[in-house]
């Protein structure tokens, strides 16, 4: 739900997410061919760096709203409402992932979906936020009620238990600053990644100016995530 309603705003604060994609899409092909498929597309940020594609280029996202701003945007791609856990019909020789996974209840079926609609010699390139991320956050209104934040450890046994193997992976942490605590709370909102807790007008006031106080520094207000990618393919 949150992401539909931010699906006209997402790309305005998607600063991080920008940086994800550019981070993921480092790795791309340098022929860029084959059956394609993108999964959690939003409104095409990681999509735009897929293109020109040499074959079907598939963008999907669950969210209705936000394929149809990706298609406004980027019609060269062929854009469908979709499941990450129920991928449209393969085989694919590409399954691609940018800031989407954190958000998975179910790695593990999303993965071995994932190699079941992958060919012989398809590969999976995902990027997504890992602990460590918004630590500055957490320990001021706990952790958020709908994102527990997996360690890459954990995403490891969910890729092999699923059946696939990685082939190379990397972790980098990363600071993004703000003009002020309520400028990052606005971004989260603005695509949809807010924590849902319940916090009275007055705490989240008292928030606001404990994290500015902590964090703020002549650069602008800190927060911290930690990325991670990899590339895997069915396991031999």
């Amino acid at each position: 739900e949150g992401f539909e309603r931010a699906a006209t705003t997402y790309q305005t604060h998607a600063q991080v997410q920008t940086a994800m994609a550019d981070w993921v899409a480092a790795w791309l092909p340098v022929v860029r061919e084959g059956r394609a498929l993108e999964i959690g597309a939003g409104p095409g940020i990681f999509t735009r760096r897929l293109l020109p594609w040499n074959g079907p280029l598939f963008a999907t996202d669950i969210s209705p709203a936000m394929c149809a701003a990706g298609q406004a945007a980027w019609p060269e791609a062929n854009w469908l409402p979709m499941a990450a856990d129920a991928p449209s019909d393969g085989p694919w020789d590409w399954i691609f992932s940018s800031s989407m996974l954190q958000w998975a209840a179910d790695p593990e079926a999303i993965f071995a979906a994932w190699r079941d609609h992958l060919s012989r010699d398809g590969r999976i390139l995902a990027g997504l936020f890992v602990a460590q991320t918004l630590p500055e956050l957490r320990v001021l209104i706990g952790p958020p009620d709908q994102l527990p934040w997996r360690t890459v450890e954990e995403w490891r046994e969910y890729v092999e238990r699923s059946g696939l193997q990685i082939v190379r992976e990397s972790i980098e942490r990363r600071v993004f600053h703000h003009t002020s605590a309520l400028s990052l709370l606005q971004s989260l909102h603005g695509t949809g990644t807010a924590p849902q807790r319940h916090v009275t007008p007055g705490r989240l006031r008292r928030v606001l100016q404990e994290y500015d106080a902590r964090h703020g520094s002549t650069a602008g207000v800190s927060s911290t995530w930690t990325f991670y990618r990899f590339e895997a393919r069915k396991a031999e």
